[in-house]
């Protein structure tokens, strides 16, 4: 889950942030223009996540229908994954190592764009104040954060503010089991 997250704040900027603004400034108020990006990136997933997938599994798995993929692909890509479908399940498949790398691969890209579209939603609720209505937390996030990296690789230690709090704690300050009331 740190991996899709990273993967996705990195993306995000030129992904979501980027276009919404471009959005506004060609003249659309902010509301209407999360609501445009949001429908092109929901239309840009359904076709390349699920369609196109599904397309594909059809013609690469004999017993998979195009329903079948269309199947295949929402369920893993909504994390449900009832395995009843397997791809490159079927023993002697032509490039069978090569297929289960390729279905790795769009498992982790289609796991990191609905991660995206989720984020996005989210983003799209903050503006138009669904926040309260959906139940969600604020998306108080600013831009700096969505650039800012999950690991930090600065070698030093951070530093303690509190000198008591660097001290070691005196065991006899601390309530032990001999000092539980019995009775």
């Amino acid at each position: 889950m740190l991996v899709l997250t990273a993967c996705v704040q990195r993306v995000m900027h030129p992904l979501v942030l980027t276009p919404v603004t471009l959005l506004q400034r060609s003249g659309l108020n902010p509301r209407p223009a999360t609501v445009v990006h949001f429908l092109l990136l929901l239309i840009v997933v359904v076709l390349c996540f699920f369609l196109a997938p599904a397309a594909v599994f059809s013609v690469v798995e004999v017993s998979w229908t195009f329903l079948d993929g269309i199947y295949f692909c929402f369920i893993s890509l909504c994390t449900i994954g009832l395995g009843d479908f397997v791809p490159a399940a079927r023993a002697g498949q032509q490039y069978r190592a090569l297929y289960q790398v390729a279905v790795m691969v769009y498992l982790f890209l289609g796991l990191m764009v609905m991660y995206l579209l989720l984020r996005t939603f989210h983003k799209m609720a903050d503006v138009h104040g669904l926040t309260t209505l959906l139940q969600l937390p604020r998306c108080e996030e600013s831009v700096l954060e969505d650039t800012e990296p999950i690991v930090n690789n600065d070698p030093t230690p951070p530093r303690l503010k509190d000198k008591a709090a660097s001290k070691p704690l005196d065991p006899a300050s601390q309530p032990s089991y001999n000092s539980i009331n019995k009775g």
